[in-house]
């Protein structure tokens, strides 16, 4: 295959992008509104029938050679999907768009400054069978909403990918976190009943349960952390592709001094630092807890109304 840097930087990763394709049927045409490099054209080109649309002809180029690279074949154009799709666009049913989030090379968080438009994009996928949408889970609910009726937040390798706004005739209303590794789907649910003080056993949820605020519907029995919006806890251990399960050593409030020395008592060496509503440099953070022990834990900094709790941990 043949990338340049930036395009790189912006392809889907392989398994994300046959996730996507999986979400069309298998014998129709559907067009990648913004082809790029060609990452997500070659997984619908798999898929079935694809044509793509990229603006800029290395690129073009590029994506043209690596569907060769990977026998498959589709029509890559050098032209502006939107345009294409306002003159001609009668016939087509379903199209993927992901449109880019950068401003000179670098990402900007302003839809405005999105190209293409995400508001236009979103206009002529609500006519078709489905179109989905690619975004960064960072722009708020109400925009996200405003997109289209489903909001399906992507997690892979333990982190919140993408959001996928799927809209058209075949899109249902929904909020769902999608786990790409086992192809688990969790829906928006309930907040989970917090409690201040962890139990046994102490979970971090994957960040796209907490995005797709489905932590209520994952939780069951366990209950939430304080204001950490992704710790919970509980008294029994819990096999959940959304978690990832620790045992409680030690807790406290954020006393650095009473940390230490419990570090010490357990022969812990240095913890990895993690942290949810604590707002702390945990690279500076973590020099201060250099241990000479060989024990594997992590030390979790979570926030109760103004204070700052300290939870060790050692993972199950």
């Amino acid at each position: 295959m043949l990338f340049v840097r930036e395009a790189l930087e912006q392809a889907t990763h392989e398994r994300v992008a046959a996730y996507h394709a999986s979400l069309f049927p298998p014998d129709v045409m559907v067009a990648d509104l913004t082809a790029g490099i060609g990452a997500d054209l070659i997984a619908l080109a798999a898929r079935g029938p694809a044509i793509g649309f990229e603006l800029d002809p290395e690129r073009a180029a590029l994506a043209r050679h690596n569907l060769e690279v990977h026998g498959l074949s589709g029509e890559v154009r050098v032209e502006d999907s939107l345009a294409w799709l306002a003159l001609e666009s009668a016939g087509l049913e379903y199209a993927f768009a992901d449109p880019a989030r950068r401003v000179e090379g670098r990402r900007t968080l302003d839809p405005a400054d999105f190209a293409p438009d995400p508001v236009q994009l979103s206009a002529y996928l609500e006519g078709m069978r489905l179109g989905a949408m690619k975004l960064t889970p960072m722009l708020s609910d109400a925009f996200l909403e405003s997109l289209g009726p489903s909001l399906r937040f992507v997690s892979f390798g333990g982190e919140c990918r993408e959001v996928l706004i799927l809209n058209g005739t075949d899109a249902r209303s929904e909020r769902v976190a999608v786990h790409v590794e086992s192809g688990a789907i969790l829906t928006a649910g309930p907040i989970a009943p917090v409690t201040e003080e962890p139990a046994a056993f102490f979970f971090d949820a994957d960040p796209a349960a907490v995005r797709a605020h489905a932590l209520g519907a994952l939780a069951g029995e366990l209950r939430s952390l304080g204001d950490s919006n992704g710790y919970l806890t509980g008294d029994e251990g819990v096999v959940s592709p959304w978690l990832r399960t620790y045992r409680v050593l030690y807790h406290g409030k954020a006393d650095a001094k009473a940390t230490k020395r419990a570090l010490r008592e357990l022969g812990a060496g240095t913890p990895e630092l993690k942290q949810r509503g604590a707002g702390l440099d945990l690279v500076k953070e973590r020099k201060g807890y250099a241990g000479e022990g060989t024990r594997a834990v992590s030390l979790a900094i979570w926030s109760v109304g103004r204070s700052l709790r300290h939870t060790i941990l050692e993972r199950v």
